[in-house]
């Protein structure tokens, strides 16, 4: 009797990048090098297991691809080499999937015609062409040291309006509590 696992290729590669449960030590010496606190680790973790299981990445080479946009984006030094390589990859094949249904399978290329392409494009072929997971991906993000100077103040004009609202919650609250005490 033969155990099958219902992993993707996709989770057992995010697993085996991240960790299971906990995350492995690997992936927290890379953040550590990258400047990512282990908060934002756990965070990459979920956003790649979330992306997974809406079906956003398809291949093990797409889930390699987020998980570097995802380290690059949240680290704060930069490294020159590539995280996903030093992980093997032969760990993360789907050795254990149940394979797909005989009514799910595509049809053999023998049954499938193919009408000829009349016009020529410019454009790659359909599956060159790739999209980025969200529209600000093209967006230069700073950290707080680069930051142009009216960009932080208008950062700490925020923070202060935060802190200036949670305030008067507070206010209110004592006052109302010194109302009942009275």
């Amino acid at each position: 009797m033969g155990f099958y696992s219902a992993n993707t290729p996709e989770q057992k590669r995010v697993k085996k990048l991240t960790g299971d449960i906990n995350i492995s030590e690997m992936f927290k010496n890379e953040c550590e090098i990258r400047g990512i606190p282990i908060y934002n680790a756990y965070n990459i973790q979920k956003r790649l297991l979330h992306e997974v299981e809406q079906e956003q990445l398809h291949g093990v080479k797409e889930v390699d691809d987020r998980m570097m946009e995802l380290l690059d984006e949240r680290s704060k030094n930069k490294v020159t080499h590539r995280y996903v390589d030093f992980v093997s990859n032969e760990d993360s094949a789907s050795r254990g999937v149940i394979p797909p249904r005989s009514d799910e399978q595509p049809a053999p290329q023998e049954q499938m015609e193919v009408p000829p392409m009349e016009e020529k494009t410019s454009l790659p072929p359909k599956d060159q062409i790739r999209i980025p997971p969200r529209a600000r991906d093209g967006k230069q993000f700073y950290r707080d040291d680069e930051l142009p100077e009216i960009e932080m103040l208008k950062k700490i004009m925020l923070q202060n309006k935060k802190i200036i609202n949670q305030n008067k919650i507070i206010i209110d609250l004592l006052k109302k509590q010194g109302e009942n005490n009275d």
